[in-house]
């Protein structure tokens, strides 16, 4: 793959795919780290741009943050200590999520179980359209979008209980 396509692919869809690992890790440095890992990983094996290059790299990341879980054994953090990521004024979390409402559907979506917040990122943060959904997770579009309505129901039962009203 020439440089200066990978540079571009790079800027493009960086934001976004850490975004979504950092959901599913909550490390940012660990986020960071695979991210660069997808796009190395592009650059080695990727001859020209992939058509549906956001999606491969959406599906290279989550595999290689599966790899990184089954060779660390690596426990993931409840979710008292996934909310103190929002305590540091330096995150790129805080800097986006400037208004209470947002900071409370952040917290909301990093309570739900892992399946349904990787769902809600993919689908509303990275606008991955529920058939790609389908295909990353083998399963039909159906499956997809009954598990899609299924976790905004929760997460509209979490910020309703919080007090919020959408």
């Amino acid at each position: 793959m020439d440089q200066t396509v990978l540079e571009d692919l790079y800027h493009r869809y960086y934001q976004s795919t850490y975004l979504y690992i950092l959901s599913l890790c909550k490390d940012s440095a660990l986020a960071a780290d695979l991210v660069a890992d997808a796009f190395v990983k592009a650059w080695l094996t990727l001859s020209e741009a992939e058509p549906h290059f956001q999606y491969w790299l959406l599906r290279v990341c989550r595999n290689l943050w599966l790899d990184y879980l089954k060779h660390q054994r690596y426990q993931v953090p409840d979710g008292e200590e996934a909310l103190s990521l929002l305590e540091d004024p330096n995150t790129p979390e805080l800097q986006l999520l400037q208004t209470e409402r947002n900071e409370a559907l952040y917290k909301g979506i990093l309570s739900l179980p892992s399946s349904d917040r990787e769902l809600l990122v993919l689908f509303y943060f990275s606008q991955v359209p529920v058939k790609k959904l389908a295909e990353i997770f083998h399963i039909s579009p159906g499956t997809a979008r009954t598990r899609l309505f299924r976790a905004r129901m929760k997460l509209k039962q979490l910020l309703e209980a919080d007090g919020y009203e959408f």
